[in-house]
């Protein structure tokens, strides 16, 4: 991974002056694996079988769930509008940065800092979409269209897991079936608490619930930072390129059954 340098030519013949990061959540074309997914017996299940690999191992399932797999090398061409299912569960569960891998809470006050398109009226949010540190807002904002347009900042005191984003299957006479979905691309929101289909969910994203959401104003670039991943890659594309932190981020959809 590079960058192009000032006044190298874009690909649609624009000078291209600037390289865009590619966010630490994002998915990469080259990341896609065969998921060879089956229904397997288990005694600890609700109708004692579940949704499964043909080589699973204990790290496949959390919250109830399997996990989508996906490799990790962040090889090939970064799709914007795609998560990277087990970077965005590692993001929401350790309070990571989308953008940078760094910690997410403010140094001084320890409050997490989200960045969104779109006002939120309630004191709380449910999400999909992990915190952006103090430090990456700014740079969020300029690379990403929706934002620029339209950003609004807040901290939230914390939050919880409450459901899955996933493909939910069913087994009719031994063949897998994806059911169609509420949301683009035949995805579900599950909550946790939906316990007999979290067994046939291929999870591909973790959604949390905030709370104590308060307004902030856009910090400054070169403001004070957490811990703000310098070494995070950046990519050959023009500055116009989403990061993936609009309205319109999706889970990466299946490849292979």
């Amino acid at each position: 991974m590079g960058h192009v340098p000032a006044g190298a030519a874009a690909s649609d013949g624009r000078p291209d002056m600037t390289a865009v990061q590619a966010p630490y959540v994002t998915a990469f074309t080259g990341e896609h694996v065969a998921l060879n997914l089956a229904i397997a017996r288990h005694a600890g299940a609700m109708t004692k079988a579940r949704l499964s690999y043909r080589d699973p191992v204990d790290e496949d399932w959390m919250f109830g769930a399997l996990w989508a797999r996906q490799a990790t090398n962040r090889v090939g061409d970064p799709d914007f509008r795609a998560l990277h299912t087990l970077r965005q569960r590692e993001c929401m569960l350790g309070r990571l940065c989308q953008v940078c891998q760094g910690s997410a809470a403010d140094p001084s006050s320890g409050r997490l800092w989200w960045v969104w398109p779109a006002p939120v009226a309630a004191s709380s949010a449910v999400l999909s979409k992990p915190p952006t540190c103090r430090a990456c807002i700014p740079k969020a904002i300029a690379a990403c269209p929706s934002l620029r347009g339209s950003a609004h900042v807040y901290t939230s005191d914390d939050y919880e897991p409450r459901g899955v984003v996933g493909h939910v299957f069913s087994d009719v006479g031994g063949v897998l079936r994806m059911q169609e979905g509420l949301l683009p691309g035949r995805l579900w929101e599950i909550p946790l608490d939906a316990f007999r289909r979290l067994e046939y969910t291929l999870a591909r994203a973790l959604i949390v619930r905030t709370w104590g959401l308060r307004r902030e104003h856009i910090p400054r670039p070169g403001g004070p930072t957490s811990r703000c991943n310098a070494d995070a890659p950046t990519i050959d594309s023009p500055a116009s390129a989403a990061l993936g932190m609009g309205s319109g981020s999706r889970a990466s959809a299946p490849s292979g059954m």
